[in-house]
């Protein structure tokens, strides 16, 4: 058997004191996950691991790359943070940092035969690092910046996820190019605009009654299924109270349809589902597109 240091786990030694673990940390060939923003973390970690022997020690950058992550070569020195979750019989050793592998960097001590061995591999350095991460992302990715013309919808139910996040499970009957989804399933709930309103028509709906609106988006909606309808005209600021769902004998909700044509052009929708089944592309995402997904 070897008795190189790389062939058996590192010595420990008592957690280096933080702040806070930062954040998980994702490359970007990460299935289901989005790539890390770019944060002073992973600069401490690329020192941590590079003193570790497991990283060469260079001028280190701040992006968690797919190198770094699952290695870059069939060398020791090229195995980023993979190799160190291996070396510890860590599973899986997917390279991917949380807060396991966190505490891993924290409590490793650097090996005999390299510079500082015996010191933990987390340096004074990392800790400042460390610590300013932790106060820039407080254990979790920053939601994206807006990117130009990014429509920012609001959720219809204070409690709700953004408009954005749904998807459009069916279309409205007996309404063209209005697909839809419904939310909010309680009688008397209130309902808010996802985004600034202004009211084009009233009208009546299988149960409760409906009205029009254009969004300052240039989406138009229809919004069903409400106790009352609010005057023509009438105009709602970005999360005001719009309604509340009316009542029904089995499942009280409101019907939120929306209309891309005024962005899209005469004729096109948002690609739906006809049978209020669910794993249509997000709204958001088609959104962005600017066109069906």
């Amino acid at each position: 058997m070897s008795n190189e240091w790389y062939s058996k786990p590192y010595k420990g030694g008592p957690m280096v004191a933080v702040r806070g673990f930062p954040r998980p940390l994702y490359p970007p060939d990460a299935n289901g996950h989005k790539a890390s923003v770019d944060g002073p973390d992973v600069e401490a970690y690329k020192r941590t691991v590079s003193r570790a022997g497991r990283w060469k020690w260079q001028a280190f950058d701040q992006a968690f790359s797919n190198g770094f992550s699952h290695g870059k070569g069939p060398n020791v020195i090229d195995s980023g943070i993979a190799g160190i979750q291996r070396q510890q019989n860590m599973e899986p050793a997917s390279g991917w940092v949380g807060e396991k592998t966190f505490n891993t960097l924290r409590s490793i001590r650097i090996p005999d035969g390299l510079p500082h061995s015996g010191e933990m591999a987390m340096d004074a350095r990392s800790v400042e690092l460390i610590n300013a991460a932790w106060d820039r992302f407080k254990g979790k990715e920053p939601a994206p910046e807006p990117t130009p013309g990014t429509i920012e919808l609001g959720p219809i139910d204070k409690s709700g996820p953004s408009v954005r996040d749904y998807d459009l499970t069916h279309a409205t009957s007996g309404i063209p190019l209005y697909p839809a989804f419904d939310a909010v399933w309680y009688a008397g709930a209130s309902l808010y605009a996802p985004e600034a309103l202004t009211v084009t028509r009233t009208g009546g709906a299988s149960h409760g009654v409906a009205f029009y609106a254009d969004g300052n988006s240039g989406l138009r909606w229809w919004f069903g299924h409400l106790v009352s309808t609010p005057a023509i005209g009438k105009k709602f600021s970005a999360g005001a109270w719009i309604g509340q769902v009316a009542a029904h004998p089995d499942a009280p909700h409101v019907h939120v349809g929306i209309n891309v044509e005024r962005l899209w052009g005469t004729g096109q929708q948002m690609t739906h589902h006809t049978t209020y089944t669910h794993g249509a592309p997000l709204i958001g995402d088609q959104l962005d597109a600017g066109r069906p997904l």
